[in-house]
């Protein structure tokens, strides 16, 4: 018997062996790929300095979706959002949006779709693919960084001032309006200046000036500039820290001897800050900290966090020209070797806190010398806090599992530990890792990449053997026709994305105009139906109007009319008749009657009117026709003796 089942037991062992390898492979495949991951976001950020420059998204208006690059995957805009090179930002119809690049404001009216294809220290450059965008510069120093073009045209200001540029709301034409300051514009192999209340319309092949036109996007917009209005925080750090217009309407500044300028925002007396909001991966910078609040853009990216009486302020420090941006200005702790409990559970996790003026920022990324003593050195903080070892104000802990997945790390959502304020981790750590699957195809975008600019950084191949001269410049040169080649492709399917929007916004803009037609159409056979309508009642009212002015006209002839030398009896059609009329009357005397109605003789300037009709009940008789035989046979109504 147990021979029997000896083959059957060998093979399940043997069934269980080979299933239990693929899984085994999977995990260390997986672990092989994050610790690749990781080594090449390290690589990437060694290729060049982030730059230290930085937008915002200050205001969310219907549905507004922003992108990593053109055909790239979009999400929707969330308020805070930061902005950078080779961002889309689209809105749908009926959608606005504003965004902020210190005192510089770009807004995008509905239906329009806006590149920025570069965003640094020293260049802001944007194009608008199709739609409306309306831009404000205020600093004078940004006037010669600017550029926005066109399928048509390309504009640079020349002064501060504000533009508003259209394109694609007529086919293959740009209008550029120039409503405050000076811009030039070029296109169709010309180049003019437009100045303040003039507008240029640039199509293919001409291009001409009129009069700048504003509509209530302008409107719009300039009230936006009216309600931004930060005198007392543009005195403390300036107008080209994204985010400062927003301070003096949610917080107060006051000044210290210890820390300089501090801002304090109106909020709960337990409110900690980079506890409200989110955790979002990105390029070049890794984990970048995005705020809930509407004013939580420049306290959480520029300066530090300090406790003052029981209560967190925020000290910008040094007033500078242009502060140096930071995706967050945390100190990590923890990691995969220190365990934390949650519900009952203990889980590796990762904290982070707010540094204070007299912490170090080590960023993950690539920053120069001197931007690194620019964030680290504070002319204030004379003082160093009183702090325990191993503790840190501010300190917010989730499970480690919360940084590995595709999106954001929600904070407020994220689970809490059961006892925060025994939380006593050791020695700093660092930040999190790159989420495992960050981005579809992040590995295959970057590899190629990397390996080019390793190479043409120090000639030297990823497994570290050095080319010779000849085989060295053969594989630059391949490696360049491969960047130009990626190149085109990436125009080419750009430019079909583009060719394919602008079909569809044609065939949008045809089928807006067939309804526009039809309903003209509509309302105009209305308005013929009622005009016809009309006529009709006010000819009924004529012919009803003609038919009692007949009727009137007949009533007023049939009065009887009396001559002037003899009267005339009518006897009554409706009157009844009394007792006393049927008794036999005397016979009148010869002549005018003596009991009948004086009536005043007609003028000699009227005319009789026409005899009446001859009563059948009672006829009309003149006494001078009769002879008096007849008057005295017969009564008053003409009824003669015999037929009574």
């Amino acid at each position: 018997m147990t021979h029997r089942f000896a083959p059957t037991a060998a093979l399940l062992v043997l069934a269980a062996f080979s299933t239990s390898v693929p899984a085994q492979t999977v995990l260390q495949t997986d672990a092989l790929e994050q610790g690749q991951m990781q080594a090449q976001f390290q690589d990437e950020t060694q290729l060049a300095e982030a730059p230290g420059r930085v937008g915002r998204i200050s205001l969310v208006q219907g549905k507004v979706d922003i992108g990593g690059d053109v055909g790239a995957e979009s999400s929707p805009a969330q308020l805070n959002w930061p902005i950078t090179s080779r961002n889309l930002i689209s809105t749908a119809r009926g959608a606005r949006t504003e965004l902020r690049i210190g005192s510089t404001a770009i807004r995008l009216d509905g239906d329009s779709s806006l590149e920025v294809t570069e965003l640094d220290d020293d260049s802001l450059r944007l194009r608008l693919h199709y739609g409306s965008v309306s831009v404000r510069v205020m600093n004078v120093d940004v006037v010669p960084e600017f550029e926005l073009r066109t399928a048509q045209a390309t504009v640079r200001l020349t002064q501060p001032g504000r533009l508003r540029v259209d394109a694609e709301r007529e086919r293959d034409t740009s209008l550029v309006s120039v409503l405050d300051g000076q811009a030039q514009v070029d296109g169709a192999g010309a180049s003019l200046t437009v100045r303040s209340g003039r507008a240029a319309q640039v199509r293919i092949e001409d291009v001409r000036t009129l009069q700048a036109q504003r509509d209530n996007f302008d409107d719009w917009s300039l009230t936006r500039d009216q309600a931004l209005v930060a005198a007392q925080s543009s005195r403390h750090i300036g107008t080209e820290m994204t985010g400062y217009e927003e301070l003096d309407r949610y917080g107060s500044w006051s000044t210290s001897s210890d820390y300089g300028s501090l801002w304090t925002p109106q909020v709960a007396a337990d409110w900690t800050p980079y506890r409200d909001g989110s955790w979002t991966f990105i390029a070049p910078w890794g984990w970048t900290w995005v705020d809930n609040a509407p004013w939580g853009y420049a306290p959480f990216h520029y300066g530090r966090w300090v406790q003052v009486r029981d209560r967190w302020a925020w000290a910008p420090g040094r007033l500078e020209r242009r502060p140096v941006w930071s995706p967050a200005l945390v100190g990590w702790v923890g990691g995969s070797n220190w365990n934390v409990g949650f519900q009952s559970r203990n889980l590796a996790a990762h904290g982070w806190y707010p540094l204070s003026p007299y912490d170090r920022y080590e960023p993950g990324y690539r920053l120069s010398g001197e931007r690194l003593r620019r964030l680290n050195d504070w002319r204030h903080a004379t003082r160093r806090e009183q702090q325990q070892p191993g503790r840190h104000n501010g300190l917010t802990v989730v499970p480690r599992d919360q940084f590995g997945g595709r999106g954001p790390v929600i904070v407020p959502r994220a689970p809490r530990p059961n006892r925060p304020e025994q939380l006593a981790p050791g020695t700093p750590g660092s930040a999190p890792p790159p989420p495992l699957v960050a981005r579809a195809g992040w590995n295959r975008d970057r590899r190629d990449l990397l390996e080019r600019a390793n190479v043409e950084r120090n000639g030297v191949e990823r497994n570290g053997v050095e080319r010779p001269g000849l085989e060295r410049m053969q594989f630059e040169q391949q490696a360049r026709e491969r960047g130009e080649q990626e190149r085109l492709t990436r125009e080419r399917n750009n430019g079909e994305r583009l060719a394919r929007e602008r079909m569809d916004g044609q065939e949008r803009a045809l089928r807006e105009q067939g309804e526009r037609e039809r309903m003209g159409r509509e309302f105009e056979n209305r308005n013929q139906m009622d005009r016809m309508r009309f006529q009709v009642e006010r000819n009924d009212r004529e012919r009803i109007g003609r038919e009692r002015m007949r009727e009137q006209a007949e009533r007023s002839q049939r009065q009887p009319v009396m001559s002037t030398d003899a009267p005339v009896f009518a006897r009554p059609e409706s009157r009844p008749e009394s007792r006393q009329e049927s008794r036999p009357q005397q016979r009148p005397e010869p002549g005018p009657m003596l009991n009948a109605p004086q009536r005043p003789a007609t003028p000699p300037q009227m005319v009789a009117p026409p005899a009446p009709r001859p009563q059948p009940s009672a006829p009309a008789f003149t006494p001078a026709q009769r002879n008096n035989d007849q008057r005295a046979n017969t009564d008053a109504r003409g009824v003669s003796r015999d037929e009574r």
